[in-house]
């Protein structure tokens, strides 16, 4: 109980000194980039507050700051990956899905986001959509073993599906 008081304590101890911070981070950061608009300062901060969140791993909270910031810049790949990383730690794979659809559409070069969009696939068993993206990926860094592995399991997982019909 009194653990909890002095954690509960020292987090709020934390983000008071953050939004007490938070102006003075504005101004240097204006100073350092004028050309930067004061949505694109919302977003930094919020993005700076995300990131902390999410290295922290509370990711109630981080996503939280991501959607916010999402709203405010819906083309930031960081962001969508961010949280389709968030709702797969949650297994929550329907909005991991979506997430990372989201930064395939948005940066579709990147090995890596499509076998993230693979995993969200393999958590709703949704075996050929995963084999898919993990193609995918594949064509994009053909050498990748971990890729490799991804594509075997969900063939495979594929194909004991299609045994259990």
């Amino acid at each position: 109980m009194i653990w909890n008081a002095v954690v509960i304590g020292a987090i709020i101890l934390a983000l008071v000194i953050l939004i007490r911070k938070l102006p003075l981070a504005f101004e240097m950061q204006k100073k350092e980039n004028p050309e930067l608009s004061e949505k694109e300062m919302t977003v930094y901060g919020l993005l700076a507050q995300a990131d902390d969140a999410f290295d922290r791993k509370s990711f109630i909270e981080a996503e939280e700051l991501y959607v916010k910031a999402a709203a405010n810049s819906p083309q930031d790949v960081h962001i969508f990956n961010r949280l389709g990383i968030i709702y797969l730690e949650q297994n929550n794979f329907y909005d991991a899905k979506e997430a990372f659809r989201q930064t395939v559409k948005l940066e579709e070069k990147k090995a890596s986001h499509s076998v993230n969009l693979g995993l969200a696939y393999l958590g709703l068993k949704d075996y050929f959509k995963a084999s898919q993206a993990f193609d995918q990926a594949l064509v994009l860094d053909p050498g990748n073993k971990k890729y490799q592995e991804f594509l075997q399991k969900a063939k495979d997982l594929q194909e004991k599906e299609s045994k259990k019909k």
